[in-house]
């Protein structure tokens, strides 16, 4: 305490009072707001907390310092340093034992009378009071008492009589025999026992700091120094010490007491008080005069001992927990970075300072932060799917799976993957054509003339090229309809070469599709071995499928109708039918049920409708376009393609591009959108194996 300016004191055993102390004692006790309300005598410390008035002491005046009793029994007494040097045990009103009884009144009184700056009590012997004294010539200053030194009985009187003033105090009541006398002529402006041995006092005397040892009072260790106000000893780190002067902060190393290991240099106005933090490692707070902002000082861990050229790594940071000035704060002894302020004219404000938090990535990508004393990780709502998960995350998983690894079936490649992204089922089933295209020619004895084995890896826009001059014109009808029509296909090697790298046919010259359909149906992809079918001219084959896939329980019902609807095809191009295709094609949702449309409404050579239908896949559109466009035609529409696979990094564009310059500039497009350098690294090691 200071003058007239309040100061703060939480209870040391009761978590949930404080006392403020200025010219009278107030104690308070701090609850939770559980309304916008406040209730008769309450005061609004935040948000979350009001403070109630338990009592008041005005019995001791000119109050200088205050020094609360560490034990529970008796659990509310204070020893109060007066003007006058008397040290005066009272209470605020809660004790009614007989041995806060024997105690409240005491006065502890020294030889000379001078101002009493500071006290502390012992934390193990706690029947030890210290107090620091100004200076004297012919008297000791640091004067340490017994409060359980005993006095005349006869002479004492009843305690509820006895008046705590220096002038009314009654002589049974007075102790004057100290226990210890040290620092003689000299002055004490702030103690603080060690934690490390009861019987070690440091004391911040007038130009040093001295550690008074009780065992042998005629001997000292002591520094010179300005910085001798406040000394403290941080909670976590016993041979730590701060102490301050003016605007300066010393903090201390008791192994090495020689000098400050870290001098901290506050603002001009000069310091009123420093506090660790009792629930947070190395943390300091200060505070100066005529200022709404309290300084932290995060020290941060350092090798021990600390070295001549060694400084501790510190964090500075400011808070402002009230718009006015603050009088004093006091940290909270158990709630983590809390502190209640009060300002001069005793508004108080309970306040949490808030850790900084840090972030941090663990190898597998998980997110954790920690803020003060809790760890905290970040978890996703739900399952998400593969396709929502960062690419770190899913190129993990599918190592764990042995995802690219899997170079007898390699298409089963892209199940490994979790069978989620189109793109790499296309990729994976388009190197396994490839590199089964390859092993059968060569178990067959039958390797291609005319350079047909390294057109595989050069994809179908290559082979297309190579057709230019070759392809055939057949005329066929649409199997199943009554009224038929002769649709032009192209046919030649090349072209069967890029069926059997789409999928739709197996290798050698038949080019039934049969066995492709069956596939398809046994995935329950019904609309898309209908338009197969239908591609391939067999409308009966496609009405089959539908209605198979509208009975089948998981198809879906409409199939039916789309059925009835193809039935009833026919060429003329005014019909009724046409008409109200083209109409049902427009409110369809499945891509292939609308190509089929498409297809069936369209003039011959002229399939837009199926060819840009980007929802259908592009091994499915490059099959039809192998089936039905003319040479010109089928070689404008897969370089448009490829540009455009390449361009955008789809890896179905690598049934196109094959494993060419193009393909790796297909491949570098994809990595650069998804960063999944995995499928980029196996897809090139699947080649170079086969």
């Amino acid at each position: 305490m200071s003058g007239s300016k309040p100061d703060i004191l939480w209870a040391p055993h009761h978590v949930d009072r404080f006392v403020v102390c200025d010219s009278e004692l107030s104690l308070y006790h701090i609850d939770s707001a559980v309304s916008s309300e406040l209730k008769a005598g309450s005061l609004r410390l935040s948000e979350e907390t009001t403070a109630t008035l338990l009592s008041i002491n005005s019995d001791t005046p000119y109050m200088k310092c205050v020094a609360w009793y560490p034990k529970y029994d008796p659990e509310c007494l204070l020893a109060v340093g007066q003007a006058n040097g008397r040290v005066v045990l009272t209470s605020l009103g809660q004790d009614h034992n007989s041995k806060s009884k024997d105690l409240i009144g005491k006065e502890f009184v020294p030889k000379h009378a001078r101002q009493c700056n500071t006290l502390a009590w012992n934390p193990l012997d706690s029947n030890w009071l210290a107090a620091g004294l100004d200076k004297h010539r012919a008297d000791f200053s640091v004067l340490i008492w017994d409060i359980s030194s005993k006095y005349a009985p006869e002479t004492a009187v009843a305690t509820e009589k006895v008046r705590l003033s220096a002038g009314d105090a009654e002589a049974g009541l007075v102790v004057t025999k100290p226990l210890y006398e040290l620092g003689q002529n000299d002055a004490c402006l702030s103690l603080c026992w060690l934690p490390r041995d009861q019987k070690l006092l440091l004391a911040g005397m007038h130009r040093n700091l001295a550690i008074f040892d009780l065992r042998n009072t005629s001997q000292k260790i002591f520094v010179n120094t300005k910085a001798v106000q406040g000394v403290t000893v941080d909670p976590y780190f016993h041979d730590r010490v701060a102490s301050f002067y003016e605007g300066q902060v010393a903090i201390w190393d008791l192994r090495k007491f020689e000098k400050p290991v870290l001098t901290l240099t506050e603002q001009p106005k000069p310091l009123t008080k420093v506090a660790w933090c009792p629930t947070r490692t190395g943390l300091l707070a200060t505070l100066t005069r005529d200022s709404n902002i309290i300084r932290l000082y995060d020290m941060q861990h350092t090798p021990t001992p600390i070295g001549d050229e060694t400084e501790p790594t510190i964090i500075e940071r400011s808070v402002q927990p009230c718009e006015n000035y603050i009088a004093s704060f006091a940290w909270h002894p158990t709630s983590q970075n809390r502190m209640v302020v009060v300002t001069p004219n005793r508004t108080m404000s309970d306040f949490t300072v808030f850790e900084r938090i840090s972030l941090a990535w663990s190898p597998v990508t998980s997110l954790m932060w920690a803020c003060g004393r809790h760890l905290y990780e970040c978890t996703e709502e739900g399952k998400a799917s593969s396709l929502e998960k960062d690419i770190a995350t899913k190129m993990r998983l599918r190592a764990l799976s042995r995802y690219g690894l899997d170079t007898e079936q390699v298409w089963r490649n892209h199940l490994l993957a979790g069978n989620e992204d189109p793109q790499l089922k296309s990729l994976w089933y388009t190197l396994h054509y490839i590199l089964y295209f390859i092993q059968y020619t060569e178990d067959m004895d039958q390797k291609l003339t005319g350079n047909k084995g390294p057109l595989v890896y050069a994809g179908i826009k290559s082979i297309v090229k190579s057709s230019l001059g070759t392809t055939e014109n057949l005329r066929q009808s649409r199997s199943g309809s009554d009224r038929q029509a002769d649709i032009i296909q192209y046919l030649s090697e090349e072209r069967s070469l890029a069926l059997q790298l789409c999928g739709w046919i197996k290798k050698g010259t038949d080019l039934d599709v049969e066995s492709f359909l069956n596939s398809l149906e046994q995935e329950g992809d019904w609309e898309w071995a209908a338009a197969v079918a239908l591609f391939n001219l067999d409308i009966r084959r496609a009405i089959q499928i539908l209605n198979k896939g509208a009975s089948s329980g998981k198809g879906d019902l409409n199939l039916n109708v789309v059925a009835m609807a193809l039935s009833g095809y026919t060429d003329e191009k005014n019909s009724l039918w046409r008409e109200m295709c083209s109409t049902l094609r427009l409110q369809l949702n499945n891509p292939y049920l609308c190509a089929m449309f498409a297809f069936l409404t369209s003039e011959s050579g002229s399939y837009d409708g199926v060819l840009y239908e980007n929802n259908v896949a592009v091994r499915d559109r490059v099959a039809f376009a192998c089936k039905f466009l003319n040479d010109a035609q089928l070689n404008r529409f897969i370089e448009k393609l490829t540009n455009e696979m390449k361009e955008a990094g789809n890896l179905e564009g690598i049934l196109l591009t094959g494993l060419t310059k193009d393909g790796v500039d297909l491949m570098e497009s994809y990595v650069d959108r998804t960063g999944d350098v995995q499928t980029a690294s196996y897809c090139m090691l699947q080649v170079s194996v086969s």
